[in-house]
């Protein structure tokens, strides 16, 4: 196992042996293997996460103090499947966003079904026509009544067609002034009326799906709307931080088994008399990733310190995401060319890990906005 000096707390040691105890016994390399090859939700295993008092570690109050605990526990669970981790932290940023702006109603409605594995969270804000701009947004919620009337399309919505998901789905409400200003986030059951939901097909996250969400004359009540109207953007922003953290952590995670399986297969495997290992052309590529990867998790790591600090760190996770997202993809991308053919047949876990390391460059913003936004906080006049 690809193994980093940086201390833990005990706290953080036992979230990892637990998370190890869970997987072994409950989404094991093979199980995880036939979730992604046949598109598969594993209900079960997040019902054990929910027992395990997971969720609680942001459903309880504030977050500062547990981002170390998640990033650890990120890790873990990214050697199985940063797949895995997606849905994870679609539940817990969402748990995050219930308690940060949500009413005790809220929290009660569509927090604690979470909490106890029946709901699962997925979020709602690319369109077809809108991507990393997501303050232009055009699904609109017109007031009605007691409620709200939403009408739209969006598209990319992972995990959002599994059974019992709520999205927290982000609409324009009124015209004029800053555009960001006329945003406002709802909680919206998949299952009600007027919503269609469509599975695109895609290259990996199998395991979460990638849905179309169409809504037609969907009615909802009043304590649907998450916070005010005019605080969406602001609601999206501060959710940001914590989930590129995790995320980067699961990334860690996933490239960690991709070299440990690298690792393995060049001890083994001999061609000209001798493991492939003892090749220069093996070796010192494997040496410069777990390099690479190490530096990632020590970025990880220190994003969510600050976090825990209380300090900002946008530049920070967003240089952690940068990095880890480009170590993910090019792991994988240099495992597949050293076990060649073994590592590219279906009962093999590098074909979901080379195809999800392809997207991790472009979630949670693709690499040339964060490359935008640390140049821009090194005081570069970028766009004058």
């Amino acid at each position: 196992m690809s193994k980093s000096a940086t201390l833990e707390t005990d706290d953080q040691l036992e979230l990892r042996r637990a998370a190890r105890a869970l997987f072994a016994k409950h989404a094991s390399e093979r199980d995880v293997r036939i979730w992604d090859e046949e598109g598969i939700y594993p209900d079960g295993l997040y019902r054990e996460i929910a027992g395990l008092g997971w969720y609680d570690i942001v459903a309880e109050g504030t977050v500062e103090g547990a981002a170390g605990l998640l990033a650890a526990l990120c890790e873990e669970i990214g050697r199985g499947s940063s797949d895995l981790v997606a849905l994870f932290n679609l539940n817990l940023s969402g748990l995050r966003d219930l308690q940060r702006w949500g009413t005790p109603e809220q929290l009660e409605k569509y927090g604690a079904p979470v909490l106890r594995g029946e709901r699962r969270l997925s979020i709602a804000v690319s369109e077809p026509d809108v991507g990393s701009d997501a303050a232009s947004v055009t699904t609109r919620a017109v007031a009605a009544g007691d409620g709200w009337v939403l009408n739209g399309q969006k598209t990319y919505c992972e995990g959002a067609g599994i059974k019992g998901s709520v999205m927290e789905l982000v609409a324009k409400v009124g015209d004029g002034g800053r555009k960001r200003d006329q945003l406002a986030v709802f909680m919206v059951p998949v299952d009600t009326p007027g919503i269609e939901v469509r599975r695109m097909p895609a290259l990996g996250r199998n395991i979460s799906g990638i849905y179309e969400v169409f809504l037609r004359d969907v009615e909802l009540p009043a304590d649907a709307l998450l916070g005010e109207v005019g605080q969406g953007w602001q609601i999206l922003k501060e959710r940001l931080v914590l989930e590129r953290i995790m995320i980067s952590s699961g990334f860690v995670g996933s490239s960690s088994a991709v070299i440990d399986l690298t690792v393995a297969y060049a001890n083994e495997r001999e061609q000209f008399g001798k493991p492939i290992a003892s090749f220069q052309g093996v070796s010192l590529p494997l040496a410069e990733m777990n390099v690479r990867l190490d530096a990632a998790r020590c970025a990880v790591r220190r994003s969510a310190e600050l976090f825990d600090l209380g300090l900002a760190c946008e530049v920070e996770s967003t240089m952690a995401k940068f990095l880890c997202g480009q170590i993910y993809a090019e792991s994988s991308a240099l495992a597949m060319q050293i076990q060649g053919a073994y590592g590219y047949v279906r009962d093999h876990p590098l074909p979901m890990h080379h195809s999800d390391g392809i997207i991790a460059r472009v979630v949670a913003g693709p690499p040339s906005l964060q490359l935008d936004y640390v140049a821009r906080s090194m005081g570069l006049r970028v766009g004058a």
